[in-house]
């Protein structure tokens, strides 16, 4: 059985401690996101564990420490002195990946320590065959974590994006609150899944990736938008619909047609809407219209005070608010909501 820990989402805690059980891994301490965990299952697979920003094979964890840099290189110099460091880095590399850099983050944040530090460090691990400093460009990474709680892990990093991966637009939803949002949405083979907001396509396209569906269908009235989104799904087995629309007005999609709605609506920030109050209103009458009863939706808002005076004043009898999750995104606060509709 190895230890790994992840790093996720703020405000994701439930989520993950839910999620990682359902697949028969031990939690071991759960923080603000990130978690130690135990697994006998390949460390292939839990790579493929989409729920993650990051996840590392853990080498070495530490507790009461202060989160500040000294307290950070005191740690890299135990980790130096470790006398069995070769044999449990040599026992748990990736396969392939030799070209190593050392990572060092204080409180979720990159910082600098003392470079005769890093070289005393590097050293001892330039003693395994193959393996070659490449700070530039490598494809291997150890990395030291402070947190502010005290806690202390040293670990090498097993997901890695492509570059492609890596790029996102401007206002693109990350993979991985795309991948919860639909996780939480009690996925179905028989579902019929609508984002009415699709954008970059960024939920659409995990959910018909990673879980079973019967209908996939994205909305947006960008028209560059909706073009660029047709090509991505071009390569898919599987079909989904794309369509130039509106979200406030759904006219090709059927009353009580879909069973999930999950989207990320425009949080009046990038693109300014005149009055916020009034667009949620019309977006829940909306989407109250065309799902079934007992569907869910699950609605990533930034806007949380107006869209819960929205949801309380007009939709608190047809729309039930099942759970709220505080979380951010990039920095600012938001939520995300999964609502159920009560069959009156």
């Amino acid at each position: 059985m190895k230890t790994y820990f992840s790093t996720f989402i703020t405000g994701a805690q439930e989520i993950i401690k839910e999620f990682l059980e359902k697949r028969g891994c031990k939690v071991k301490l759960l923080l603000d996101g990130l978690v130690v965990f135990e697994s006998n299952r390949p460390a292939n697979e839990i790579r493929r564990f989409l729920i993650f920003n990051n996840t590392f094979i853990l080498l070495r964890s530490f507790s009461n420490f202060k989160p500040n840099i000294k307290s950070l290189e005191r740690i890299l110099v135990i980790i130096s002195h470790s006398k069995d460091l070769l044999s449990k880095i040599a026992n748990n590399l990736p396969s392939g990946r030799r070209n190593f850099k050392i990572i060092c983050s204080l409180e979720n944040r990159m910082v600098s320590v003392r470079r005769s530090l890093l070289k005393a460090l590097e050293a001892i691990i330039l003693k395994i065959y193959g393996m070659r400093l490449n700070i530039k460009n490598p494809d291997l990474e150890f990395w030291f974590l402070l947190r502010r709680e005290g806690y202390g892990f040293f670990g090498i990093r097993i997901t890695y994006q492509s570059r492609k991966e890596k790029y996102r637009e401007r206002g693109e939803l990350r993979k991985e609150i795309a991948y919860i949002m639909s996780l939480i949405s009690d996925p179905s083979p028989e579902d019929i899944v609508i984002d009415p907001f699709a954008g970059y396509g960024s939920i659409p396209l995990e959910r018909a990736k990673n879980f079973s569906y019967k209908e996939i269908i994205a909305v947006d009235k960008d028209k560059n938008l909706v073009s660029r989104l047709k090509e991505k799904v071009k390569t898919f087995k599987r079909k989904i619909t794309i369509i130039w629309g509106d979200a406030l007005a759904l006219d090709e999609t059927p009353d009580f047609y879909v069973t999930k709605i999950i989207s990320d609506p425009p949080w009046g920030e990038y693109k300014k809407i005149p009055n916020l109050e009034k667009f949620y209103e019309a977006m829940l009458r909306e989407f109250n219209r065309i799902l079934k009863p007992n569907g869910i939706i699950v609605l990533l808002i930034g806007a949380k005070e107006i869209f819960e005076k929205v949801l309380q004043a007009k939709f608190s009898r047809v729309l039930l608010l099942k759970r709220k999750y505080d979380i951010l995104v990039s920095g600012k606060k938001a939520a995300i909501y999964c609502l159920v509709k009560n069959i009156l």
